[in-house]
């Protein structure tokens, strides 16, 4: 009597290609034929179950050509030792292109130029990976703040799923696997969410949740988020790869986090040190135009030699007469080629020496040393013209 052989059940993790998958169906028919079992039963499309069942065909076939019928087994052995080959190369071929599509959405946050902005960006970088569902969140003294959603297909979902996580709010105790992740500070898979009892109750109640990965971010003071997904709009279990895939997606997302946080710091430190600018030069301005009385002398006077005394202005104290004839074909509307022809320099030269009269004034531009240069010269302090 024949023993039956029955293909497992549909579907985790990523897709086998069709062309893979219909010479896993070609092997299925003719392993069919040959041990027994329903000809009509559905070959899995997701690469674990494959290897499973190919490994299944090969041992009958090896147990049948041991009993002397190595006739009958040598071709089905030889095409399922081919498709096997075929199945592996397809998984590693999977494993590449979904990797280097992880950077490619790691590189698609970078223009985020705000925290806010990458956080809410989160969800639909995930999608983009192979999951149909994804939720961003943040870590709050230990308290679980839902901040972004995205399911593919349905965005009134991804709306109500935040609504019931921001409302529920958890704290993340030792009695969620959510805890473990951030503990362990790596991704974890649940199998099961439904009889999994350490799981976010709002939120598999509210995504309904049946298998899922959860991936913690970290952030230069330790954990800051969590990153959850899963293949629920496709019907299928989320695998070990998932779990790799997001847990490599968390890893570039936290030092995603820790770029922008510095790129705001230094925008915020840029507007800073531009409002100081503007305010010198507005101080400046009422100084030049209203006058001040000249400070007390305390000790002993300096006297100064016989003879007039030459009035500097504040340009010019602070340059070198060189850095004042380059002012002033600055302020005649010279480019660095321009000056470095005039002064017979080089325009690396002109150009170093334009650095360093913007640093010395403080100013932003050319621009904003040029004006300072003229308003100078209106209060009858010109620099002198240039040799």
């Amino acid at each position: 009597m024949k023993s039956t052989l029955t293909p497992p059940r549909l579907g985790h993790g990523h897709r086998i290609p069709k062309v893979v998958l219909r010479e896993i169906r070609s092997v299925a028919t003719r392993a069919q034929a040959l041990f027994g079992g329903d000809p009509g039963a559905e070959v899995a499309d997701d690469f674990a179950a494959a290897h499973e069942f190919l490994a299944e065909v090969a041992k009958r076939v090896g147990d049948l050509a041991a009993s002397g019928h190595a006739g009958a087994a040598l071709d089905l052995f030889i095409e399922v030792s081919e498709v096997r080959e075929r199945v592996r190369q397809a998984q590693l071929d999977v494993r590449v292109s979904v990797h280097a599509q992880v950077q490619e959405a790691l590189t698609r946050l970078q223009d985020a130029r705000s925290v806010a902005r990458l956080a809410e960006r989160v969800p639909e970088a995930v999608c983009q990976l192979g999951f149909d569902r994804a939720l961003f969140s943040e870590i709050r003294e230990s308290v679980w703040v839902p901040q972004s959603c995205a399911v593919v297909g349905d965005p009134g979902w991804a709306a109500e799923i935040l609504r019931i996580g921001r409302a529920a709010s958890p704290v993340l105790d030792r009695t969620v696997v959510e805890t473990e992740a951030v503990r362990r500070r790596r991704a974890l898979l649940v199998t099961d969410a439904q009889r999994e009892t350490r799981g976010l109750a709002c939120l598999v109640e509210a995504a309904r949740l049946e298998s899922y990965v959860v991936a913690p971010v970290t952030g230069d003071d330790g954990v800051l988020g969590l990153v959850h997904a899963d293949r629920h709009v496709q019907g299928r279990q989320v695998d070990e790869f998932d779990r790799e895939v997001l847990g490599t997606f968390a890893q570039g997302l936290g030092i995603a986090f820790r770029r922008t946080v510095l790129v705001e710091r230094l925008q915020s430190l840029r507007t800073e040190v531009g409002q100081f600018t503007m305010n010198i030069a507005n101080a400046m301005d009422r100084i030049l135009s209203t006058g001040h009385r000249e400070a007390p002398i305390i000790g002993d006077p300096v006297v100064p030699p016989p003879g007039p005394v030459p009035t500097r202005s504040f340009v010019e104290s602070a340059l070198t007469p060189r850095q004042l004839e380059v002012l002033h074909l600055m302020g005649d509307g010279k480019t660095n080629a321009g000056i470095a022809t005039r002064l017979t320099i080089s325009e690396d030269t002109a150009k170093s020496h334009v650095k360093q009269i913007l640093r010395k004034l403080g100013a932003a531009n050319r621009a904003e040393a040029v004006s300072l240069f003229l308003r100078t010269q209106q209060q009858g302090r010109g620099t002198p013209e240039p040799a």
